[in-house]
């Protein structure tokens, strides 16, 4: 049986806001570790971004990331997981263990960039257990602390950087 792509639509926007509603995640302390979601067209055009965390400051060493999209359209020398929309079930469930064990990993920041929704990549960022989430805008579902309106990666960049220096000094 065929699933449509508006039914599954559907159906990942109810459990992100299922997720988001549940969710009571919180931590004492600092982990000093962050992750990353990207989509994979942002990541192919913007490898820039990994370079963001060298600025991050932090004792765990490189980021976890998440690479949002089809593995043939992503290089295979990127040190990232691959977040195939094809591993994630018609109820939301992600298949791959890898992609779980991100979602379960407590993380002090994790910082989103799609450049266009994404679905999946939202499912996993309201999934995953961190204190601070920063993404760029549109925000549709709620699920970042801090919403960037940016319209170029640099820029983007930048404005993360900043929040990040606040929220690391007020925490």
């Amino acid at each position: 049986m065929m699933i449509s792509g508006n039914l599954k639509n559907i159906i990942y926007s109810k459990k992100i806001r299922k997720s988001l509603a549940e969710s009571a995640f919180s931590f004492e302390g600092n982990l000093g570790k962050t992750g990353i979601i990207i989509d994979a067209e942002s990541f192919a055009s913007n490898q820039e971004l990994t370079t963001l965390y060298n600025f991050i400051g932090t004792k765990e060493g490189c980021p976890k990331i998440v690479v949002c999209g089809t593995p043939d359209k992503i290089s295979e020398d990127i040190d990232a997981v691959i977040l195939d929309p094809k591993e994630v079930s018609v109820s939301g469930n992600f298949k791959a263990e890898e992609i779980r064990s991100f979602s379960k990993e407590p993380f002090d920041f994790l910082i989103c960039y799609f450049s266009k929704k994404n679905r999946v990549g939202s499912l996993l960022a309201a999934e995953s257990q961190v204190k601070f989430k920063i993404g760029n805008s549109p925000d549709e579902y709620g699920i970042y602390d801090v919403e960037v309106k940016a319209n170029t990666m640099n820029v983007f960049q930048q404005e993360v950087l900043k929040y990040l220096k606040i929220l690391k000094k007020n925490n």
